[in-house]
């Protein structure tokens, strides 16, 4: 596998902490507290690739983000195939320019498995929003983490610390969350454990 810098900055600056579907997030006046968000995801991506060529090419990848950005504040909104669509642009992206950034200080394997923490936990929820699990505004931090938990434990093959995340993560939603949701409580460690299966097997077949 590639080095993959730009396709990670950009991946984790719309989706690891932030909520597409937001209204906050499509308020033109409050971009740019996400334009900070950004700025500091590619300069903690990319801090050691900041000379020459490569400064030339982060630059125009943050360009290439902001663009996105005004487009999705322009329509007002935003869809799984707009977010597919770019996320595939930056993918590309980054494989024509992969020889720039192959020394890389983060390692291909690490870059990868942090795709796969992303996709886990912060995708998931953008997907549960998209297929209406629940409302598009509404946070998703209990999930997320829960989520994670199972990731990382998956991930390190400790099954039984998985088994406790998951047991751990439904019976606080069970006796904290007011209201519950049922689909989510089942979909949401199911899409974990897949999820992070499915990645490991990638690594171990890719790495």
């Amino acid at each position: 596998m590639f080095s993959m810098t730009l396709f990670l900055s950009h991946f984790v600056s719309d989706f690891a902490f932030t909520n597409v579907y937001s209204d906050k997030f499509l308020d033109k006046s409050s971009y740019y507290k996400h334009l900070i968000w950004v700025l500091l995801v590619f300069l903690a991506f990319n801090f050691d690739m900041l000379t020459g060529w490569m400064l030339l090419i982060v630059s125009l990848s943050v360009l290439l983000h902001i663009g996105i950005d005004l487009l999705r504040i322009q329509n007002k909104n935003t869809n799984i195939y707009f977010e597919i669509i770019f996320l595939g642009a930056f993918f590309l992206w980054s494989y024509l320019f992969r020889n720039f950034f192959q020394d890389s200080f983060l390692s291909n394997i690490f870059q990868f498995y942090i795709v796969g923490m992303i996709v886990a936990t912060s995708f998931g929820s953008f997907l549960f929003r998209t297929f209406n699990l629940f409302e598009k505004e509404r946070k998703d931090t209990i999930g997320a983490s829960e989520r994670l938990a199972i990731f990382i434990f998956i991930m390190a093959q400790n099954y039984l610390w998985s088994i406790i995340a998951l047991g751990a993560g439904l019976a606080y939603k069970l006796i904290f969350v007011k209201e519950k949701n049922i689909k989510e409580l089942i979909l949401s460690p199911t899409y974990a454990i897949l999820v992070s299966l499915f990645w490991f097997l990638l690594m171990e077949n890719i790495y």
